[in-house]
C-alpha cells in the first residue's frame, strides 16, 4: 500500500534538545507573581487509566505560603499494594473522601488566574486535564512551571534532579515524600529557592523562561524514548551512519543519544518509527490522552503495534491493570495511523536477530 523500501535499520534513543521550563509564556514578573504550587498522588501513572486519590496545593507569594487547598478523592477501588507503599495513603483514608469530580471543581475555582507549578508539571497537568475533560471544564490555561525543568537549567552539576535530591541540596524540611500537601509545601520552598536564582540571572520574567532551551549539555537532561531509524536509499544510509557517529561521539550520556533536532537536520532518506512501549507515542497514549499521543505521532513517518505478550511487564510494573487495557492502546495506535494516514506496522521489538 505505501511501497516502502528498508536496505537498513536500528533502534536509537531519541532525545529532546529542548524541553520547557514554562509552558502557557505571558508576560508575568516572576518577582511579583502568586504561584500555585500543586502536586497529585494517583492509583497509577496512566492519566488515561488511573485516578486522582490526593490533590493538595500551597499558594506561594514572594516565597511564603499564604493559603494551601487538600483534600482525598474517593478511587472506588481499593488501593494497590504498591500506591499504599508509596504514598502511605490507605483505603480507610479515602473509602469517604469527595467523588474527583468535586474536588477538581473545588481545585478549579481556587487557583483561578494564578501561576501553576509543579515538580515534573507534564504528569501532574496531564491528570487535571484529563479530569477537566471528563467534567465539562476546559484544559489548563494558566502559566506553568516545572521546577524539575527549572532546576535543571539551575544547577546542572547535580546527579539527578529529584525532589528530595533538591530539598536536600537547599535545605528544605521534605516530611514524608509522596504525600501530596508535603510535597506541594516542599516544592513551594524549592521554587522560590529557584527563582531568586533566575532574578539574579537577570530572567525576570515568566516569558523568558524558555530562551535558554537546547544550550549546553541539555541532551543529558531529556529521558531518551525509543525510535526506529529505517534507511530506503543511500542518501538515508549516509545519514543514519552519521547519526550513529554523532550519537556515540558528540551525545553520548549513559546511553548513545540522538538530539530531536540533530534528527531532523540528517532525515532525508530516513523512516523514523514509534518504536516500542519505551518510545514515546506508546507512552503518551498509555499515560496522556489520545490528543496529546496525535501532536506526538505527528514526529513518525510510520506507527508500530507488537503483540500483547510483549507488554505483560507493564503489568507486572503496574503500569498498565489489565491486559484489557493493552488491547485498548494497541487499538488506539490503530486508529490514529488510520486517522493520519500513516503506515501501522507490525513488529516483534525484535533487536539482536
Amino acid at each position: 500500500k505505501h511501497n516502502i523500501k528498508v536496505i537498513y535499520g536500528v533502534e536509537a534513543n531519541l532525545v529532546d534538545d529542548g524541553v520547557p521550563i514554562a509552558y502557557n509564556s505571558t508576560d508575568l514578573e516572576l518577582e511579583d507573581a502568586n504561584y500555585v504550587v500543586f502536586d497529585v498522588e494517583t492509583t497509577g501513572l496512566s492519566a488515561v487509566y488511573d485516578t486522582i486519590i490526593e490533590l493538595a496545593a500551597v499558594r506561594i507569594h514572594k516565597g511564603e505560603i499564604v493559603d494551601r487547598f487538600e483534600s482525598f478523592a474517593n478511587p472506588h477501588h481499593p488501593l494497590s499494594e504498591t500506591t499504599i507503599n508509596l504514598t502511605g495513603i490507605t483505603d480507610d483514608m479515602v473509602k469517604d473522601a469527595p467523588e474527583v469530580e468535586d474536588v477538581l471543581r473545588d481545585f478549579a475555582e481556587w487557583v483561578g488566574d494564578d501561576v501553576l507549578v509543579a515538580h515534573n508539571a507534564t504528569f501532574d497537568i496531564g491528570f487535571l486535564n484529563q479530569g477537566y475533560a471528563k467534567i465539562g471544564l476546559e484544559k489548563v490555561t494558566n502559566p506553568i512551571i516545572d521546577t524539575l525543568e527549572l532546576a535543571r537549567f539551575i544547577l546542572p552539576q547535580l546527579k539527578n534532579h529529584r525532589l528530595n535530591t533538591l530539598c536536600k541540596h537547599f535545605d528544605i524540611e521534605l516530611t514524608q515524600h509522596h504525600r501530596a500537601i508535603y510535597d506541594a509545601e516542599a516544592t513551594g520552598y524549592l521554587l522560590w529557592k529557584l527563582v531568586v536564582q533566575l532574578l539574579e540571572k537577570g530572567i525576570t520574567n515568566h516569558g523568558r523562561l524558555n530562551d535558554h532551551m537546547g544550550e549546553g549539555d541539555a541532551y543529558q537532561r531529556s529521558r531518551p524514548f525509543h525510535c526506529t531509524i529505517l534507511a530506503q536509499n543511500e542518501t538515508g544510509l549516509k545519514n543514519l551512519y552519521k547519526l550513529v557517529s554523532y550519537a556515540h561521539i558528540n551525545y553520548f550520556y549513559r546511553v548513545p543519544r540522538i538530539p530531536r533536532s540533530v534528527l531532523q537536520k540528517h532525515r532525508e532518506g530516513l523512516i523514523i518509527g514509534s518504536a516500542c512501549d519505551q518510545g514515546e507515542l506508546f507512552e503518551t497514549m498509555m499515560q496522556k490522552s489520545e490528543e496529546e499521543a496525535e501532536k506526538v505521532a505527528a514526529f513518525y513517518d510510520y506507527i508500530e503495534v507488537m503483540p500483547p505478550q510483549n507488554f505483560i511487564h507493564l503489568l507486572e510494573k503496574e503500569l498498565v491493570q489489565n491486559e484489557a487495557q493493552i488491547l485498548d492502546i494497541i487499538r488506539k495506535l490503530v486508529n490514529l495511523g488510520e486517522k493520519l494516514n500513516k503506515p501501522v506496522v507490525a513488529t516483534g521489538n525484535v533487536h539482536y536477530i
